[in-house]
């Protein structure tokens, strides 16, 4: 018998709209660890798992970059001002790409 392959789902920026049902959860999604558990837990707003996603990956790269001495202090500030970049436009109802993380971020909605 031929093995059946689930195939993953692509998903692209046009798909992730703004769902002002779920705007507290599209705020909450910024943070990192809470971001990290919406991703899983909220399958019918791509919006709010896009979100989780992007800043999930920013939480990982800031963990792996704050152990860099001098680059610490970069990181750390950075990665602060991109979650409230994202709480704030997430409150507003715009999408929020973060530079170098969204790309990864649609391919990790996918596989998950």
């Amino acid at each position: 018998m031929a093995e059946e392959k689930k195939a993953k789902k692509v998903y692209t920026l046009e798909e992730i709209k703004y769902n002002e049902a779920n705007k507290a959860m599209a705020i909450l999604a910024c943070i990192p660890i809470v971001g990290l558990i919406l991703m899983f837990v909220e399958k019918n707003d791509n919006f709010v798992r896009y979100m989780g996603a992007q800043f999930t990956l920013v939480g990982a790269v800031e963990i792996i970059l704050l152990w860099i001495p001098f680059v610490n202090f970069i990181v750390g500030p950075l990665a602060l001002v991109l979650i409230i970049v994202g709480m704030v436009k997430a409150a507003k109802g715009e999408r929020f790409d973060v530079p170098l993380l969204s790309d990864l971020a649609l391919k990790m909605m996918g596989a998950i």
